[in-house]
């Protein structure tokens, strides 16, 4: 027992040293560390938001008469005539675009027709009729009941209605309009259209 004693006295010293030192290593990293720090990590800011422009509905419009390319064509919602008469390769050179509203907009289902040119009058013979006035194509937006009377197949009764369903909608912007008037069917709308214009 005498012998281990100087033993352990050299052990417990080195134990104690390496105690001690383990002891100072963890207070300066406890230092060197403040508590309570963190990192907190940045929030990416959100993505910008693109929204594709809202698609403009298309409206069906069948182009008729003088224009180059007759048929059917989708114009933009809020179209007017004019926008249906280019699609349809423009008037042609018997076109007459006085007796057409180019400004008026378009509905989805609409007849445009472009109206011919009326020929000439001819001149008044010599010994004709005092009074008698050449006959032509009778606009239908601006003609008087009188006027209409003088259609084969209309008569008076018929060309009040005409003149009524004018001054209700506004005019008439296709000749195919006739069919609303009550009275008037396909067979008599193909009678007038030669003598009318819109």
């Amino acid at each position: 027992m005498d012998r281990l004693r100087p033993w352990l006295r050299r052990s417990g010293w080195a134990y104690l040293a390496v105690a001690l030192t383990l002891v100072g290593l963890a207070w300066w990293t406890s230092r060197s560390a403040p508590d309570g720090e963190r990192v907190e990590p940045r929030a990416s800011p959100p993505a910008a938001v693109v929204r594709a422009p809202a698609a403009r509905r298309l409206q069906v419009v069948h182009v008729a008469g003088e224009v180059r390319r007759p048929g059917v064509y989708h114009v933009p919602e809020g179209g007017r005539v004019v926008h249906a008469v280019r699609l349809a390769g423009g008037p042609t050179r018997r076109a007459d675009l006085a007796g057409l509203n180019l400004a008026a907009r378009v509905q989805d289902g609409q007849q445009v027709v472009v109206p011919r040119k009326a020929p000439p009058a001819p001149a008044v013979a010599p010994g004709a009729v005092a009074g008698q006035e050449p006959r032509g194509p009778i606009s239908l937006s601006t003609a008087t009941v009188e006027e209409l009377d003088r259609l084969d197949g209309v008569g008076p009764t018929l060309a009040a209605r005409i003149v009524a369903w004018r001054e209700q909608h506004g005019g008439f912007s296709s000749v195919d309009q006739l069919l609303d008037v009550p009275g008037i069917g396909e067979g008599r709308l193909e009678a007038i259209r030669p003598h009318v214009t819109p």
